[in-house]
């Protein structure tokens, strides 16, 4: 179990906390990169697809872009609608979790998944990378019961996403269980420095989608996607699908769920070419509330 209380931590927590300075540094420079080049965020654009109706009253969340929004402990995080977001229609929600060392806007830059988002019809979220711990778990964790407090969103359509650091925190959410936090529905996780040796000292969550990207000779994380994904694999009794056309492994899971897990070819500070499939793999898996 992760503690939601800090400062207890498990043992990849930990893990994360002795890699922060190397990994905090690599991400540094690349945000300086970003920086330097000055690369516009991309623009809201509307959504393509027919969403459904129903959600409460009151909602007080608008469309367009809310930067320096603030969780009830103060972390800030970015809000990126549709432009034609409305109340009445349930959205998708995706929360990017940002590598180690980036804010909300490099991240956005780094992942660059706000204009595929939006024709599909999510909200997008990117947040402030603050070090990895059970607090950190805490403080990322609110932004998903804020957001839903604000703003339509679809129940069966809620994704945590993250590369390498960002990674660990959108899997620490899905299987940490402390009663009241929001579980997504989907997992893209990217590079992430989790081991099933260290899945295994976790409770296995309720069966949701999940997709792993991981190079098996990643410079920090080497062979860390493949013990992961057997883990959810037994977590969530998988059987064997064969590969996809993008060459991933595909299971079928409990509950009509669908495990991928794709070995990738990228650097480790590099976001993998293949997770533009995910708006395709999205459209196939098919969910209901977990």
């Amino acid at each position: 179990m992760i503690d939601s209380k800090p400062p207890a931590s498990t043992h990849w927590v930990a893990w994360g906390q002795r890699l922060l300075l190397a990994i905090g540094v690599l991400g540094m420079l690349v945000v300086a990169a970003l920086s330097w080049l000055k690369s516009p965020l991309p623009e809201p654009v509307s959504t393509t697809r027919e969403l459904r109706e129903g959600c409460q009253t009151g909602l007080t969340g608008t469309a367009g872009r809310h930067t320096d929004l603030r969780t009830p402990s103060g972390l800030a995080f970015t809000v990126v609608t549709p432009v034609n977001y409305t109340p009445q229609r349930q959205h998708g929600l995706m929360i990017m979790y940002p590598p180690a060392g980036f804010g909300s806007a490099s991240a956005e830059r780094y992942y660059q998944f706000t204009t595929q988002a939006h024709q599909q019809g999510f909200i997008v979220v990117y947040s402030n990378a603050i070090p990895l711990s059970s607090k950190a778990l805490l403080l990322q964790g609110e932004i998903a019961t804020q957001v839903v407090s604000q703003w339509c969103i679809d129940p069966t359509r809620i994704v945590y996403a993250g590369h390498s650091d960002g990674g660990s925190v959108a899997t620490g959410l899905a299987v940490r269980n402390d009663g009241h936090s929001i579980k997504p529905t989907h997992l893209l996780i990217s590079a992430a420095g989790i081991t099933g040796e260290d899945l295994q000292k976790e409770s296995c969550p309720a069966p949701m989608h999940v997709s792993l990207l991981h190079n098996p000779s990643d410079e920090r994380f080497p062979n860390y996607g493949k013990s992961a994904a057997q883990w959810w694999s037994d977590c969530m009794q998988c059987t064997n699908a064969g590969n996809d056309s993008s060459g991933c492994q595909i299971k079928h899971c409990r509950q009509g769920r669908t495990l991928r897990y794709c070995e990738t070819p990228e650097k480790h500070s590099q976001w993998p070419l293949v997770a533009k499939q995910f708006w395709h793999w999205l459209d196939r898996d098919v969910s209901s509330p977990p």
